[in-house]
């Protein structure tokens, strides 16, 4: 991202702003529509994020950090929505994604219930990952945590998820 153009969107530039927002229009679409699976609801998520941004740029304190920052207020406003929408999000088709583009019907409810299980936070780290290609790094950085707590939530929560499937499949 242009420092220059961030710098004049702190200082109050609107068209410096309205530039670095559409170079993030598809990142923050896609992540929000990640985590609300609604096409409205993303673009609603997406359009209060560059309200909300802004409104608050001014309070911007790494330069370097912009991309962060937007995506994170991104990803508030995408629960705020849940929150007042009081829906449910379950991820449909976590599979190596490699292969074969379909699962059955009893793959998607076993799926479902092994997700369940993993928190909420994990399952957008998930979703960063191989639905949106983030590096791990950038998912720390979006989400403010270290890289191992990243690494390490996301190795436990695909391990179980495989052990749960595999018993549900010897079961069977």
């Amino acid at each position: 991202m242009d420092e220059k153009l961030i710098k004049k969107a702190i200082k109050g530039n609107f068209n410096a702003y309205s530039i670095l927002i559409n170079e993030l229009k598809s990142d923050g679409y896609k992540l929000a529509y990640t985590i609300l699976k609604n096409e409205q609801d993303s673009i609603d998520a997406y359009l209060q994020a560059v309200e909300k941004g802004l409104k608050n740029i001014k309070n911007l304190k790494e330069v370097k950090y912009f991309k962060t920052w937007f995506l994170k207020i991104v990803i508030n406003e995408a629960k705020n929505i849940i929150s007042k929408n009081s829906k449910v999000i379950y991820l449909e088709d976590i599979k190596d994604l490699k292969e074969d583009k379909e699962i059955n019907r009893e793959n998607k409810i076993d799926l479902e219930k092994s997700l369940q299980s993993i928190d909420p936070q994990t399952i957008e780290m998930i979703k960063m990952k191989y639905y949106m290609g983030y590096k791990l790094e950038e998912i720390a950085q979006i989400l403010d945590l270290s890289i191992g707590t990243v690494k390490g939530k996301m190795y436990t929560a695909l391990k179980n998820m495989r052990k749960e499937l595999s018993d549900s499949e010897n079961r069977g």
